[in-house]
């Protein structure tokens, strides 16, 4: 059953809280107070009359926003609200390569910053968030080729913040990701997925190990937990006609069926190189119509949910965060020979133009005949 929308819908200079789903009016510091960590605890900070402006500034450096929520507190990156949120939830069944793909992508876009200036000046919303997720997820993983730890239970909060600055929208952007275990997914565990009320973009992560068992396909290939995520938006669109927000599909770890694939789709795809950005995007359909017709000719139907649900624009990509599979599942480390993120920018920038941070980009026309496939993009 589908909510009507409220009859009086919030002011436009109210922010919602992805947490807490409260409106927020990010003017009053008495409702948002600046909070600053300190060795004695967290500290409110307040602007003494006779303060000068740089004091205040540079003390307030690293402190973030407060919002208590429904007596919950819980923290914002501090100039959140001063921006137009784009929320990304990243959606996918315990073990699926969320966390490192969510890594790869991260580090790829921050690499890949210069050739990107042009459309979009890239920059971290939160100088701490940034330095946790470096030390807790880029160095163990993209330096050191170690398995990254499965996604925490507890609160979901963003995993990275972005102040993305877009040359199309003339705005800038706060971008956050969410990343949370996948059993709140496929638990239908709502109350724990409140962002993904509010999300602007998905990014729905499939198993590609899953879709092989050995060297053979798997002829049963598992649900991959998008069930949850797309009822929850449907149901929860303020415009109340169930349309769903733009949408990536990634087959993670695409690196196990190079070679299993007779008619080398996924080796042909996930060779190419990650580095022409934007420029790359042109063959969006073509790569999104083989991904489709790859999957439905492996009995992975269940992975096209969100494609045959959204009636909105999304692509389907083939992408590895670490290029290669581990030999000893018990070291907990990738093989140095070989180690490298493959294809992980693209899915990310397909969503940054369907969301309209960068301009549509004019797609190359498929070979053959047009099918069902062929309306992915746009």
């Amino acid at each position: 059953m589908t909510v009507p929308p409220p009859q009086h819908p919030a002011p436009r200079d109210l922010k919602i809280c992805p947490y807490c789903l409260n409106h927020l009016d990010w003017s009053d510091y008495g409702e948002l107070p600046l909070v600053k960590d300190t060795p004695e605890g967290p500290e409110v900070l307040t602007r003494t009359p006779d303060e000068s402006e740089t004091r205040w500034l540079h003390r307030t450096l690293g402190a973030m926003r407060q919002c208590r929520g429904n007596g919950e507190p819980h923290l914002l990156p501090v100039d959140y609200g001063d921006l137009d949120p784009l929320i990304i939830g990243l959606v996918g069944a315990t073990a699926a390569g969320k966390t490192h793909l969510l890594t790869a992508m991260i580090a790829q876009l921050e690499r890949r910053r210069a050739m990107l200036a042009q459309e979009l000046r890239i920059e971290p919303l939160d100088g701490r968030l940034r330095q946790r997720f470096y030390e807790e997820r880029i160095r163990p993983f993209l330096e050191r080729h170690e398995v990254l730890p499965s996604t925490r239970a507890g609160q979901a909060e963003f995993v990275y913040a972005l102040r993305v600055s877009s040359r199309q929208t003339g705005r800038s952007h706060a971008v956050g990701f969410f990343d949370v275990p996948g059993e709140h997914f496929t638990g239908h565990r709502y109350d724990e997925t409140p962002f993904m009320s509010v999300a602007d973009a998905v990014i729905y992560v499939a198993d590609g190990d899953k879709l092989k068992v050995g060297d053979a396909w798997n002829p049963w290939v598992p649900d991959p937990g998008f069930t949850h995520a797309i009822t929850q938006l449907r149901r929860t669109r303020a415009s109340g006609d169930g349309r769903l927000p733009p949408a990536v599909i990634v087959v993670a770890k695409s690196d196990v069926l190079n070679g299993l694939d007779d008619d080398d789709t996924v080796t042909r795809w996930l060779g190419r190189p990650d580095e022409n950005t934007l420029d790359d995007l042109r063959s969006m359909r073509q790569e999104s119509r083989d991904a489709y017709t790859f999957l439905n000719r492996h009995g992975a139907e269940l992975w096209l949910e969100p494609f045959d649900s959204a009636a909105a624009p999304i692509t389907i990509h083939f992408a590895s965060a670490s290029g290669v599979s581990q030999r000893d599942p018990s070291e907990r480390v990738f093989p140095d020979e070989d180690f490298g993120p493959q294809r992980v920018l693209r899915p990310l920038l397909s969503l940054f133009s369907m969301a309209g941070l960068v301009p549509r980009i004019a797609v190359d026309e498929p070979d053959g005949p047009m099918d069902e496939a062929s309306r992915l993009f746009y």
